[in-house]
């Protein structure tokens, strides 16, 4: 009779321990699909502020890139009158000055969401493996792009403008617009003084700096085309991914 009850005994307590083994692999099933459910959630929260950026960027960019093609075409114009024996109207001059130290512009991008997964190494958290090649190459892309504008401004602003001196009435270039109607500047009257500008402007020296100030803009264009392509892949890749 004992040998029997230990048998039962046994065979209760094996019952017991698989039971609690049972509901061990249970629990971590649960546990597991918690955690699955809380990384989606938080992947489409991601991907939903990454759409969110990067759509702002390309609008963003498309006002800097026209803005970045009108200071091209105004260097392109002010090349042709310079190499031209027409007689140069002044205010012609003064309007594609203007527009080459004005309209150019720093590409100003939005990064928070992208920082965050960054900084916070949540980049695993997006399951699609392209997509996080492409966010991961960010960086790369911004320090690209920020060679070419950092080249362009220590050019306009070492040595193009400085060379404007001598040739050109500064005070007739209007300063940036915003200035102005943001906080209420007052505006600068044009200069009194008069000047020739088929004498001033016609040197080969300043033909060159006019020449390398376009080469500039035209590398920072393409450098913004290249970012352009960047968004529009990135963005696709990214509502790919986003669960209606």
């Amino acid at each position: 009779m004992s040998e029997n009850k230990t048998g039962k005994y046994l065979k209760y307590a094996i019952g017991e321990i698989v039971l609690v083994m049972i509901g061990i692999l249970l629990a971590l099933q649960v546990n597991n699909w918690n955690n699955h459910r809380l990384e989606a959630s938080k992947e489409q929260m991601f991907l939903k502020n990454l759409k969110s950026d990067f759509k702002n960027n390309l609008t963003e960019y498309k006002i800097i890139y026209g803005r970045g093609e009108e200071a091209y075409q105004a260097s392109v114009d002010l090349l042709e009158i310079i190499k031209s024996d027409k007689t140069i109207i002044s205010a012609k001059i003064d309007t594609l000055i203007n527009k080459i130290v004005n309209k150019i512009q720093s590409l100003d991008l939005t990064s928070g969401s992208i920082d965050e997964i960054i900084n916070t190494g949540s980049l695993n958290i997006i399951k699609d493996a392209e997509l996080r090649k492409q966010l991961s190459n960010w960086s790369y892309h911004m320090a690209d792009t920020r060679d070419d504008i950092d080249i362009m401004n220590a050019y306009l602003f070492d040595v193009f403008i400085p060379s404007l001196t001598n040739k050109t009435l500064l005070r007739n270039i209007s300063g940036p617009d915003h200035f102005v109607s943001n906080f209420g500047l007052p505006k600068i009257s044009k200069s009194g003084f008069k000047i020739d500008y088929n004498q001033t402007i016609r040197t080969f020296e300043f033909e060159n700096q006019v020449y390398n100030n376009a080469l500039n803009y035209m590398y920072t264009l393409n450098a913004y085309k290249v970012i352009e392509a960047y968004l529009l892949d990135t963005v696709e890749l990214i509502e790919a991914n986003i669960n209606d």
